[in-house]
């Protein structure tokens, strides 16, 4: 599984301009990899940057949702980005998770960053989303997501990799690191971190990627561009972790509400 990071340098509030930079980005990355790639991440809201104006949720969402379904088919990879949607009149921060086959699944982030007011606009969502894609389980969460481990929990080995896609301002960027090393050793799997890059009218943002094995070691990019980064993840290296190393059978049970996690 070969898993490009994109930390792209987003255009306040101007989704087609978005979209066209993500492409030249998507083309660079293609051209700089032998051997293709499986997936692709953008960051969180990599359309329009993190607004909480509710226009973004009802105009551009079908031409990004178009926009990343051709980029998939085209090159045969899965392609993931969160955008704000509009739905039974709820706005939500939906991670969308296209495939080359036209598939379409998404993931409404659970925790709403109150500090930042995003709680007044958009509505939480009340799923985890695990997508199987290539032999790997793929769970996804955005941004604030990171700081609850309960959420991420990795019950019964359900996912190999978690990917969390953000827009995380640079003043409080470095608890992004440890949080993401303890994901990875807590729920024995892949973790991915990937930031957006630039600034909007509130933050600047360090455009920090990672990933991370299941020992909380930083994998090495096969190719390291200025906006992306690109890593090979070893299906066999994990299962051999897991068996060698059940601690993940020593888990305990949680809940939330009246559903176990």
């Amino acid at each position: 599984m070969r898993i490009a990071l994109v930390s792209s340098d987003i255009i306040w509030e101007s989704p087609s301009d978005n979209l066209i930079n993500c492409s030249n980005l998507i083309y660079q990355i293609i051209s700089l990899s032998d051997s293709g790639v499986d997936i692709i991440v953008f960051p969180e809201f990599f359309t329009t940057g993190f607004s909480m104006n509710p226009v973004f949720a009802e105009v551009n969402v079908q031409e990004s949702i178009d926009w990343m379904r051709e980029m998939s088919r085209e090159h045969n990879c899965a392609i993931i980005g969160s955008i704000p949607v509009k739905e039974r009149g709820l706005y939500f921060n939906r991670a969308i998770f296209t495939t080359p086959l036209g598939e379409q699944l998404y993931y409404d982030k659970r925790h709403l960053f109150a500090y930042g007011g995003e709680d007044l606009l958009y509505t939480p969502g009340n799923r985890t989303l695990i997508v199987p894609f290539r032999g790997f389980n793929i769970a996804i969460q955005i941004c604030y997501d990171l700081r609850f481990p309960v959420w991420s929990r990795n019950r019964n080995l359900s996912y190999d990799i978690m990917i969390n896609i953000a827009n995380w301002p640079s003043g409080r960027v470095r608890v992004t690191e440890p949080l993401s090393r303890a994901r990875a050793i807590e729920n024995q799997s892949y973790f991915a971190f990937v930031n957006r890059s630039g600034s909007d009218p509130e933050n600047s943002y360090d455009g920090n990627r990672n990933l991370y094995d299941y020992m909380g070691d930083a994998v090495v990019p096969d190719v390291d561009g200025d906006h992306f980064s690109v890593y090979r993840l070893e299906h066999n290296s994990l299962n051999s972790f897991r068996e060698k190393f059940p601690a993940w059978r020593d888990a305990d049970n949680f809940y939330f509400g009246k559903e176990e996690i």
